[in-house]
């Protein structure tokens, strides 16, 4: 029986250090099995993650983070900067006694997902990266410039349903771009431009997280139809050949709600994979071991 837990403002909102308690919910399997993190983007969209939910939480524990600070009414975090973020991520692993996870990020998500894995790897399993955003690339360059001449004409909700057209153009991106619509009625104008202005800047964050080296295994899952950002996350995983890109067809950024059945086959079969790859290596470790203290008894009983 699986139970569900979702903490509220029984807890503390900072750690001894200040870290911010981001809103979180877990839902707790069994100890034997892995721990899988969902970590959404911009708004911390609980949501987001409806159609992985109820299948992930049968095979594994889980813990849904949202980028927003506990029993506020923001529907973010104020403070944007990745070290914070990445501190309280932290910090909410250490609350619920999880020392290592697998993450799986969407969006810009990813970016903190990215950044969180290659500050505290000793932390992650591995990272899942869906509708990855590996560069801000000239045609959202050109984007928020259009959004910065007309912001003071146009209001921020017709701004933003241009945006989602322009990022999920096709008709069978509607559901999406619908979803995409009705979780914005809940943010108001600095929350827009809050995310935009994010947004713009991140070209230099992205040069160095996708330049360093890590071992943390990554595995970018992207629509074929993400027209904005698949290009960029494929010049990257073709230059990086510890990661793996899948490629959904007949969908667009949002491949985890537009292809749910598949978005959760691939990931639930990398996850397997990786569990079994990882029993058999510690497996393997300690069989070495075994052998070396055989060696060193041998030779402290027959010494040349």
């Amino acid at each position: 029986m699986i139970k569900e837990y979702l903490h509220c403002g029984s807890l503390p909102k900072s750690g001894k250090k200040g870290n911010i308690l981001l809103g979180h919910t877990t839902y707790k399997n069994d100890n034997a099995l892995p721990w899988v993190t969902f970590i959404d983007g911009a708004g911390g969209v609980f949501s987001t993650w409806n159609k992985q939910l109820p299948e992930f939480k049968l095979l594994y524990n889980i813990l849904v983070i949202e980028l927003r600070e506990i029993d506020t009414n923001s529907n973010s975090l104020v403070n944007l900067d990745f070290d914070t973020v990445s501190k309280s991520i932290l910090y909410v692993l250490e609350l619920n006694n999880i020392e290592r996870t697998h993450i799986v990020g969407f969006s810009l998500g990813t970016i903190f997902v990215k950044y969180f894995a290659l500050k505290y790897s000793r932390n992650v399993e591995s990272v899942i990266l869906s509708g990855a955003i590996a560069k801000i690339n000239r045609r959202l360059r050109f984007l928020f410039w259009i959004q910065n001449m007309v912001k003071s004409v146009f209001s921020f909700s017709s701004q933003f349903r241009f945006f989602s057209y322009f990022l999920l153009p096709n008709k069978n991106h509607k559901e999406t771009r619908l979803f995409i619509r009705s979780q914005s009625m809940n943010w108001d104008e600095e929350e827009f431009f809050k995310w935009a202005g994010f947004t713009k800047k991140l070209n230099p964050v992205l040069n160095y997280l996708y330049s360093e080296q890590t071992d943390v295994p990554s595995v970018f899952v992207m629509g074929e139809e993400d027209k904005l950002f698949l290009p960029e996350v494929k010049k990257m995983a073709s230059h990086n050949p510890d990661s793996l890109l899948f490629i959904i067809q007949d969908c667009g950024h949002v491949v985890n709600m537009e292809q749910a059945l598949l978005f959760n086959r691939m990931v639930i079969g990398y996850l397997t994979g990786f569990e079994v790859a990882s029993k058999n290596n510690r497996a393997k470790i300690k069989v070495k071991e075994g052998l070396i203290s055989m060696e060193r008894d041998s030779w402290k009983n027959n010494p040349v």
